[in-house]
């Protein structure tokens, strides 16, 4: 676990469209989740993890924000 990144307070988690891009796709030994998870649910989850873990960003992403990752 110490080689991947904290989600607590991880500067990263700023842009949403990051995020929503990993769940999505994917990054080293983090499988995607994108064919298993609606757009709604990824947003969801990326909403989650940006507003917990000491994390307080406030924009929220949208499904639509999640579709435009996928195409």
């Amino acid at each position: 676990a110490a080689t991947y990144p904290s989600l607590a307070g991880n500067s990263n988690l700023e842009a949403g469209g990051y995020p929503v891009g990993i769940v999505v796709n994917g990054q080293r030994g983090m499988p995607p989740f994108g064919a298993m998870m609606s757009d709604d649910q990824v947003a969801a989850v990326v909403n989650y993890v940006r507003t917990h873990f000491g994390n307080r960003y406030r924009d929220a992403v949208t499904s639509e924000d999640v579709r435009a990752v996928r195409r």
